[in-house]
């Protein structure tokens, strides 16, 4: 509490707090930028206790639906409704940077994780579709729940 003393934590304390895991240069930024986005919900460019509680408890508990709509939320990034391919090799590049891998590792487990929910080949992948696509296919949420080194699909 003496931190942060009227409970909210800004972009410069988030990333003290998170300078053991997050990686150095632009990938950070990239990853306080992600985190920001989805749970600053005021906008006001700081997270309360209240965001960073409910924040937390989505990406550690809850029905592996709940989970997958905060993947989503994450993995559209330009708040579309909509993830396409561009922003789904992003995500998982800087996933990935976080925990070693390369940036070819991260873009081939992207791209093949995509062509298999984009069931419609339309490009994009809607909130629902990407659900019910990750929800139907166990080997597919499992490689999502685990990340990087998990066994190929």
């Amino acid at each position: 509490m003496a931190d942060c003393p009227d409970g909210r934590m800004n972009r410069d304390k988030m990333k003290l707090m998170f300078n053991a895991i997050m990686p150095s240069g632009d990938a950070g930024e990239l990853f306080l930028d992600q985190l920001f986005r989805i749970f600053d919900k005021d906008g006001d460019g700081s997270i309360d206790f209240k965001e960073f509680m409910i924040a937390t408890d989505m990406t550690s508990s809850g029905d592996p639906e709940e989970k997958l709509r905060w993947a989503f939320r994450m993995y559209d990034k330009d708040g579309s409704g909509e993830i396409d391919l561009e922003e789904m090799v992003e995500i998982f590049c800087l996933m990935y940077s976080i925990q070693g891998y390369t940036e070819e590792e991260a873009t081939e487990r992207a791209m093949k994780i995509f062509e298999s929910l984009d069931r419609n080949g339309d490009g994009s992948l809607a909130e629902d579709e990407f659900i019910k696509g990750c929800l139907a296919d166990h080997e597919l949420l499992d490689l999502l729940n685990a990340g990087p080194g998990a066994e190929e699909v």
